[in-house]
């Protein structure tokens, strides 16, 4: 039996300018090690973060708690997409208190290195922002080269096709993590869920599937 468990990547849109120094996603302990080191040797004092998802959040907020005048960029209207709009709202507010500013209905439209080895974001509205650091964070997307070239089944939302059993469209093949895709128990629609709980109740579902047989099925995760 076999497990692909080969997760999602950051979404790096081709934007120009996109892999100047000092632009990093954050998906693993090695993109950690590597912001680190550049806040080490460079002590940005502005940093950008495009994406307000929550990972986005969290390093916004820990960019602040290293001296940086913080900027969060984010396409939509409010932070965290998923919360209602008035929950936001007071992220909003709590954001605004601590000196970040926001910046929100707007889309990047290219990166530019300066002289003084900043990075100018333009905005498609012509406006642009300095910064000394700049962080992606606009979402992953399952990982499925490896499927896909193996010839298995990928899903309507582009993950790895798998049944209750979590085995995927060939039968000695299991899949699990953020590079499956499964129906979401409220409304059957297969869809993606990028969180850690139920990554872990997979591999402990998957495990007993392939030892002993499909005895396990998963009931699937509501995402909440």
């Amino acid at each position: 039996k076999l497990l692909i468990s080969t997760g999602a990547s950051p979404v790096r849109p081709p934007l120009p300018g996109i892999d100047l120094n000092g632009i990093f996603t954050l998906r693993n302990v090695a993109d950690t090690d590597r912001i680190k080191e550049y806040i080490n040797t460079h002590a940005p004092r502005r940093a950008v973060v495009i994406g307000a998802g929550f990972i986005g959040l969290e390093m916004a907020e820990n960019l602040h708690a290293q001296g940086a005048k913080v900027s969060i960029v984010e396409m939509g209207n409010q932070v965290m997409a998923p919360i209602d709009f008035s929950m936001a709202s007071h992220v909003h507010q709590h954001l605004l208190q601590k000196g970040v500013r926001l910046f929100l209905t707007k889309t990047v439209e290219r990166f530019e290195a300066q002289p003084s080895k900043s990075i100018t974001v333009h905005f498609s509205s012509g406006e642009k922002i300095e910064a000394d650091l700049v962080l992606l964070s606009i979402g992953v997307r399952p990982e499925t080269g490896l499927a896909a070239a193996a010839g298995l089944k990928i899903g309507e939302a582009h993950g790895i096709w798998v049944n209750e059993y979590l085995q995927t469209s060939a039968p000695d093949v299991y899949a699990v993590g953020d590079a499956i895709e499964f129906p979401h128990p409220l409304t059957g629609k297969p869809w993606l869920n990028y969180l850690a709980n139920p990554a872990n109740r997979q591999g402990r579902i998957v495990a007993d599937n392939m030892v002993k047989g499909n005895q396990v099925k998963y009931e699937g995760a509501i995402g909440t």
